[in-house]
C-alpha cells in the first residue's frame, strides 16, 4: 500500500507502475501514451529556439578531446566533427586500456571482461574512423563543405541538360 492513498496502481495487465494521476482509466505513464498522444493544442519536445541539446544533449560530454578542451566544430554538424568526435572516443578508449582503469575523477580498476570490451571497441572505432576517412576523400578535400559544391554542380548540370531551371 502507498504511503499516500491516493495513489493507484496501472490497470494495464501485468504492470506494476503507479498511475498518472488524472488518467482515466489509472494507466502509468508508459501505457498512458503521453509521449505519443499530448492532447490538443500541446506540443512534443522542447519549444522553438531552445539551445539545451547543445548543452545537455548527446554530444555535450562527448566533444572534448583528450585534454578536456571542446573540439572545434563548424557550427553545424559536419563530416569533420563526426570524425573529431570518433577520434576523442577511440583516444579515450586506449587512454583506459593503456592504464586498466577508467576515466574520471574516480578511477576503478578494469577486470578481464572491461578489457575485452574496450579492445572490440577499439578496433570497431579504428573501423569508424576509416569509413568516415574514406567518405570524407570520395566528397573531396574538404569533407563535407564540399558536398554542398557537389551538389550544386550535379543540379546545375541536370538543369542545363533538362532545360529546366532547378
Amino acid at each position: 500500500m502507498p504511503r499516500n492513498p491516493s495513489k493507484t496502481p496501472c490497470s494495464h495487465p501485468g504492470c506494476r507502475a503507479w498511475s498518472v494521476r488524472g488518467s482515466d482509466p489509472p494507466l502509468c505513464s508508459t501505457h498512458a501514451g503521453r509521449h505519443l498522444h499530448p492532447g490538443p493544442g500541446k506540443k512534443l519536445g522542447a519549444p522553438a529556439g531552445n539551445q539545451n541539446a547543445l548543452t545537455h544533449g548527446f554530444y555535450s560530454d562527448v566533444v572534448r578531446d583528450y585534454a578536456g578542451e571542446p573540439v572545434p566544430s563548424t557550427g553545424g554538424v559536419s563530416l569533420d566533427d563526426e570524425i573529431a568526435i570518433a577520434r576523442v572516443a577511440l583516444r579515450r578508449i586506449l587512454a583506459m586500456l593503456l592504464s586498466g582503469t577508467t576515466l574520471g575523477p574516480v578511477p576503478r580498476r578494469l577486470d578481464t571482461l572491461d578489457l575485452a570490451r574496450l579492445g572490440a571497441l577499439a578496433f570497431q572505432g579504428t573501423r569508424t574512423i576509416a569509413r568516415l576517412l574514406e567518405v570524407q576523400a570520395s566528397l573531396g578535400a574538404e569533407g563535407g563543405s564540399d558536398f554542398a559544391i557537389a551538389i550544386n554542380n550535379a543540379l546545375d548540370a541536370l538543369s542545363q541538360e533538362w532545360g529546366v531551371d532547378l
